[in-house]
């Protein structure tokens, strides 16, 4: 029977926890891909909700688009890009710097082990996509609720990261559902202006 030194094991464990990162990576970026169904240009102007009514879907949208080819640069080796407009086109620009981000992470090989700082990199991208896609949705007031698994690994992970636009975090208790727990944590309010359980609100007709 082989056995296997601490040291082995370590790196198993190690290895695997980088290989689900990336897995989370490409459903949280495909997740937020499927909500670029429903925003379109009239959309831009609209002010976001809660504690984020300071910015519009624009900034919002502007800052995932941006954010995903910074962290493809970064993950590359390369200095980041300047910014991308939107332009009219939101939709598109969106899903190419969707497509840009899970080529270079794809081709990332975490036989090595992740460093530090290119696991935060990824770690920034899962939550911050996931969050943004709440957003999103209570903005336009259309579109699915956030993914459960999403919610539960991040939560279970507690990565240290900041996304945009870094508000405070909200205080929560034992007793808060994970979901609240993740927004709260990122200083949105739960509660907005569309309840994610109607049946209606996946096809944009809240």
């Amino acid at each position: 029977m082989s056995l296997q030194s601490p040291a082995s094991n370590s790196a198993s464990v190690v290895n695997g926890a980088d290989r689900e990162l990336m897995r989370l990576h490409r459903r949280a970026c495909t997740d937020f891909a499927a909500r670029m169904r429903l925003p379109a240009w009239e959309h831009l102007p609209l002010a976001l909700t809660g504690s984020l009514d300071a910015w519009t879907v624009h900034d919002l949208l502007d800052q995932v688009a941006n954010g995903n080819l910074g962290v493809a640069a970064e993950l590359s080796g390369q200095p980041r890009p300047p910014s991308v407009d939107l332009g009219t086109s939101p939709t598109e620009i969106v899903i190419e710097s969707i497509r840009t981000v899970l080529t270079v992470a794809a081709a990332l090989d975490p036989a090595g082990g992740f460093s530090p700082g290119r696991r935060q990199l990824l770690w920034r991208r899962v939550v911050e996509l996931t969050v943004m896609g709440w957003d999103l949705q209570q903005a336009i007031s259309a579109g699915a609720g956030l993914d459960d698994l999403l919610i539960d690994r991040i939560i279970a992970a507690e990565p240290d990261v900041e996304i945009w636009p870094g508000l405070d975090s909200l205080p929560v208790d034992l007793d808060t559902p994970p979901e609240q727990r993740l927004l709260a944590l990122h200083g949105r309010l739960p509660g907005g202006r569309m309840d994610p359980n109607d049946p209606f609100c996946a096809t944009g007709q809240c």
